[in-house]
């Protein structure tokens, strides 16, 4: 449903009667609407980072930032809606936290494996933000109609994220 018609829809009689349920019946399993964003949201970054640290598996330098970036696609286009939720402001800070830890971890792998001994958060938001915004640019349509390959835009923005990783083991 979130990937559908977007997290923004949700509500809990939209969920209950694609359910088959009363409404009542979901306060068993949440407190609330937003509890249940917060549960979808964490779901959804954790789902995320397993399939990252799958991605990075035996993998390292540009190759595995190749395959980061080519995971991250896959699944914001395979789940635009949970994609977008998980890449919104937390809603329960600490449980984000944890549902991030292997999104993190794999990141931070195929950083190191570029020889940047110390990997500072300013670097790893620089990587996820240059591939996370072809992303959105891409899903809001702000091109549509230009002549624009964004498979070829998205290629270039992992490259551009290869550069930057090379750069800062070189410095």
């Amino acid at each position: 449903m979130v990937d559908g018609d977007g997290w923004r829809a949700l509500t809990m009689t939209a969920l209950a009667a694609k359910l088959g349920v009363r409404g009542p019946t979901l306060y068993s399993h949440v407190e609330n609407l937003e509890g249940l964003l917060s549960q979808v949201q964490t779901g959804a970054l954790r789902e995320l980072g397993l399939e990252l640290q799958r991605a990075a598996m035996g993998r390292s330098g540009p190759d595995g930032i190749r395959s980061l970036g080519t995971v991250l696609r896959d699944f914001a286009t395979r789940h635009p809606g949970r994609y977008e939720l998980a890449m919104t402001e937390p809603i329960d800070q600490p449980a984000m936290v944890e549902a991030g830890r292997n999104a993190g971890a794999a990141l931070t792998a195929m950083i190191r494996s570029f020889g940047v001994e110390t990997v500072e958060y300013e670097l790893m938001f620089i990587c996820l933000s240059t591939l996370h915004g072809v992303l959105v640019l891409d899903r809001a349509g702000l091109f549509r109609g230009v002549r624009l390959d964004m498979d070829e835009a998205y290629s270039s923005a992992v490259e551009l994220v290869v550069h930057l990783l090379e750069e800062a083991a070189a410095s």
